[in-house]
């Protein structure tokens, strides 16, 4: 059974036929499980499609995620790859071009991400060496799987599971993180599925590497349907901004009804996870006077504060602040501009994963 990328186009229906592996799940998600190719146990966890080169008109390649797991001085991925066409498969060409710091030739478009604690990892590497297979290690022939590998950043002990994005951002799933390096080890730098699993840097060779500078703290976006609260989220803060043309009537500082349900969930948020200082400031468009303008801010940011505050728990203090119109975020010579600025932002810390 060496013409595994056949099995790639059905991977997780057909193959999942085959000993071990668990059928579809009811939700659409992937499969999973071990199949035996050529006498050896091979895990399948996810797969993936993409274009060659990233271009809808070249071939398909296609390939499986085998494990995310913990070794001594990193976490490595096990995926393999190819494609379904009688043409020898160029690995070279399934990937983007590797730079700085990475060597040439190598598969490092490749990334974990843990979604709830907001950070991605991507391969190690140190002046001397990349901790990802060599593109030209994965020429195949048509129809064939190679196992292709890379190492990140040890993950944290608390994180169980992480997104696989393979070259130019493809989803391949998400996989549980297990531990120990997949064995047998097989005789080629990137063995063909079944064949055995590619030898790893040793822990002394990734101790040379900087985990911190292939670790990317994320920000995550998002918006209330109404369109009333912006949030971003990092693994450190959360920056609420309200619009103020929702909060108060023009002018005024006074809470419209329409508020109080956007300030109790930003108030049960803080209470649950808030941390430090929270911040509410106030801000305003060009109209009226500068006097005006910062009065105004500052009284609709005390008016948030006072609903926040009783709410929010006793582990976080509060500052109320007014910028009036020194800090637009849009050109106030448009409706649509000054709308932007009449806002209100609340910041503070969280603790704990997001």
């Amino acid at each position: 059974m060496r013409r595994v990328v056949g099995m790639v186009a059905a991977a997780l229906v057909a193959a999942t036929l085959l000993s071990g592996a668990s059928p579809a799940s009811d939700d659409g998600g992937l499969p999973s499980g071990v199949v035996r190719v050529d006498g050896q146990d091979v895990p399948v966890l996810g797969s993936f499609v993409y274009h060659q080169r990233n271009v809808d008109t070249n071939p398909e390649i296609r390939g499986l995620v085998h494990g995310v797991r913990r070794v001594d001085g990193g976490t490595v991925l096990y995926y393999s790859i190819g494609w379904a066409d009688d043409a020898p498969f160029d690995g070279h060409l399934a990937f983007p071009d590797s730079s700085s710091p990475y060597k040439i030739l190598h598969a490092t478009d490749v990334q974990l991400v843990d979604p709830a604690g907001l950070v991605a990892y991507r391969p190690l590497a140190t002046t001397e060496k990349t901790f990802t297979s060599s593109s030209t290690d994965l020429d195949s022939e048509g129809g064939e799987l190679r196992v292709g590998w890379a190492v990140f950043p040890e993950l944290p002990a608390g994180v169980t599971e992480v997104q696989v994005d393979m070259a130019y951002g493809t989803a391949a799933g998400t996989v549980s993180v297990e531990d120990g390096a997949l064995e047998p080890v097989g005789k080629d730098p990137a063995p063909y599925v079944g064949e055995g699993w590619p030898a790893l840097p040793t822990a002394a060779e990734l101790a040379a590497a900087d985990p911190a500078s292939r670790t990317f703290p994320l920000v995550r976006r998002s918006e209330d349907l109404a369109g009333t609260a912006k949030i971003e989220e990092s693994p450190e803060n959360v920056a609420v901004t309200l619009d103020a043309n929702v909060l108060f009537a023009s002018g005024s500082a006074e809470l419209t009804p329409e508020a109080t349900q956007t300030l109790s969930t930003v108030a049960a948020d803080i209470a649950a996870r808030g941390t430090g200082e929270v911040v509410v400031t106030g801000h305003t468009d060009s109209d009226g006077s500068d006097a005006f303008n910062q009065t105004l801010s500052e009284q609709r940011a005390q008016a948030v504060l006072g609903v926040l505050q009783p709410a929010s728990g006793s582990n976080v203090t509060f500052a109320a602040v007014g910028k009036g119109e020194a800090e637009p975020v849009a050109p106030n010579d448009s409706d649509a501009g000054k709308q932007a600025n009449r806002r209100v932002t609340i910041v503070y810390g969280v603790e704990g994963t997001s």
